[in-house]
């Protein structure tokens, strides 16, 4: 009789050890239990041109119906082009870089001007109501940034993230990102080090985001500027840095992506961002 008590005690004991071991390993991710399946989907689609790039991102805010879709978009830009934030003046500057051969378009998000050439540029679509990402545009910026700290926390990159304020941004007489610190911006040594914007339409958000992995051509660093050459003293692939981004943010969400095999492009898109009138004023 012993014996029997002894055997199920030590059952027992072990069932409860197995039991808190699951849950100090469920403890180790931001989410660890969320009820709704959440399909999340990578794409990536290399270098285009910086229509066809801001086109794209609007296309795919129409495969969002719920909380339940989120993508994930890395892509390039051919040639070394300059996306604009919706509100940003064109001023005659974009006419000297077009004698450069540089590019330019209008994004539909917020901030400054973006330089795309030796860059690392990424998009997220999603519903505003997402339990992972979603809330308001404070909430689900830093969210973000969290998982893109872990993402330089592999490559050996020591990040805060700080919180700047418009008059913060005014008092710096700049055109580009870079140089003024928003809502919850990822930094190294108090320097900017990816620089992002939200756009929000009918519940759907639309974030759109860049990281320098060194100097561009044309263009000097702004001093509250960093690269992740700066941060790392070499150099770091672009493929390397996708695929730490993916990793982290699968470890930090407790998620998997999914590819996606749909062509999300809309003509009409494509002809919006490729027009003057939208470059020009913002008008289509």
């Amino acid at each position: 009789m012993i014996c029997i008590f002894t055997f199920l005690y030590l059952d027992f004991a072990l069932l409860i050890v197995t039991l808190i071991s699951s849950v100090i390993q469920l403890r180790k991710t931001q989410y660890p239990l969320i009820l709704l399946e959440i399909m999340w989907y990578l794409i990536d689609t290399g270098f285009m041109d910086p229509y066809f790039n801001m086109a794209y991102d609007e296309s795919l805010m129409h495969y969002v119906n719920g909380a339940d879709t989120v993508f994930l978009r890395f892509f390039n830009f051919s040639p070394v082009s300059i996306s604009l934030g919706y509100h940003q003046k064109a001023g005659d500057w974009l006419r000297e870089l077009e004698k450069k051969g540089i590019k330019w378009v209008r994004r539909r998000t917020g901030g400054r001007a973006i330089i795309h050439s030796c860059d690392c540029t990424y998009s997220m679509v999603f519903h505003k109501n997402n339990p992972i990402i979603g809330g308001n545009v404070v909430e689900s910026y830093e969210r973000i940034s969290f998982a893109f700290k872990k993402a330089f926390d592999l490559l050996g990159i020591k990040t805060s993230i700080e919180r700047g304020t418009l008059k913060t941004g005014k008092k710096r007489n700049s055109r580009m990102c870079f140089s003024s610190i928003s809502l919850a911006d990822l930094c190294w040594e108090k320097k900017k080090i990816i620089g992002s914007a939200q756009y929000r339409y009918k519940d759907i958000v639309l974030q759109q985001g860049t990281v320098m992995l060194k100097t561009p051509p044309y263009f000097s660093i702004d001093s509250h500027m960093a690269t992740v050459e700066m941060a790392t003293g070499g150099e770091v692939k672009l493929n390397v840095l996708k695929t730490l981004v993916k990793q982290a943010f699968e470890e930090y969400f407790n998620i998997s992506f999914k590819s996606f095999n749909k062509n999300p492009l809309k003509k009409n898109c494509l002809l919006k961002y490729s027009s003057v009138e939208w470059n020009l004023k913002g008008i289509f």
